[in-house]
């Protein structure tokens, strides 16, 4: 299973009941396996399904291998045994997402850190074992990568399952699909329309899956949603989630239920959404702002949910 994280966007489909209408290009929904998760993709008219589940299989595969930390055998895990502080020779693709990773932890101050993995291993989720650091020490270039000490090691969960729906979406494009919405284990792109002529919609799930607290219109874009609700424990009377605050080292703001965020590059809003999860909410909001930022924070209060919108995110709520 590559990701530990909890995703909560759900194709709208799924989530409101009524009558069916009649559709001049019926709607066909098909789906496989990914990541411990599952793909599931909405087209109207016909489509080669054979051959694009081939080419998502595909892709799946070529993703785990490069970024799962649950394999031995993945360049991921690989950079994380060495030792040595010598650039080490890796795809390009492997180096460009962690590149990107560098770039982004750069950008928001470090509350999105791709050596994180130790301090979520303490908390009880995931399997990465070393030393505490920090992105200033590792670095990238086409085709390698380096660390800069001993025991240093890398977690790309937060932004390599965007990366997937990336490579995914690319695919579709590449056979000539136009209209779809494609979610990857609850991270989703759209693109063009559905059948009935309208955009996309999809919902974002409230804590624990008691409902939707919102029903979203995506064009051509992106969104991803980081929260606790799904993976984490109690112990001792308090709340433990899997996203942890590089800075502390410990479980990111337990009042903040979920942070989804909306963009056209999937890695990217995968990443972000980590970010602003990890930070908390009142620095979240702030980082968001800042960086002008489309993104909705669900707020858990001793007066029930709250939602916090930032940027043009209230824009394509629906509901």
């Amino acid at each position: 299973m590559l990701t530990r994280r909890s995703f909560m966007a759900l194709s709208a489909a799924s989530l409101v009941a009524g009558a069916v209408p009649a559709l001049a290009h019926p709607l066909a929904t098909f789906g496989g396996g990914a990541f411990g998760s599952y793909w599931r993709l909405s087209v109207p008219g016909t489509v080669d399904q054979d051959a694009i589940a081939k080419s998502f299989s595909r892709i799946i595969a070529e993703v785990d291998q490069l970024f799962s930390p649950y394999r031995a055998d993945s360049v991921l895990s690989q950079f994380n045994r060495h030792d040595g502080t010598d650039w080490q020779v890796v795809p390009d693709a492997f180096s460009a997402l962690v590149a990107q990773s560098l770039a982004l932890a750069q950008a928001c101050g470090g509350v999105f850190d791709p050596t994180v993995g130790p301090a979520v291993a303490r908390q009880g989720f995931g399997p990465i074992r070393g030393v505490a650091g920090s992105f200033e020490e590792l670095a990238a270039q086409p085709g390698a990568t380096r660390k800069h000490r001993g025991g240093l090691t890398l977690d790309l969960c937060g932004i390599a399952k965007g990366e997937a729906l990336g490579r995914m979406a690319a695919t579709l494009a590449q056979l000539g699909v136009t209209d779809y919405l494609l979610d990857l284990g609850g991270e989703i792109i759209a693109h063009g329309h559905h059948p009935e002529g309208r955009g996309w919609q999809v919902g974002v799930e409230m804590p624990g899956g008691i409902g939707v607290a919102h029903v979203l219109r995506l064009d051509s874009r992106t969104v991803a949603t980081s929260g606790n609700s799904l993976q984490g424990y109690a112990l001792g009377g308090k709340a433990y989630g899997h996203i942890v605050n590089p800075a502390t080292g410990r479980a990111a703001d337990a009042t903040l239920a979920s942070v989804s965020v909306l963009g056209p590059d999937p890695a990217l809003a995968d990443g972000w959404a980590t970010a602003l999860a990890a930070a908390g909410l009142e620095a979240g909001v702030a980082l968001a702002e800042q960086l002008s930022l489309d993104a909705l924070f669900l707020v858990r209060g001793s007066d029930g949910l709250k939602s916090v919108f930032i940027g043009n995110f209230a824009d394509v709520v629906e509901i």
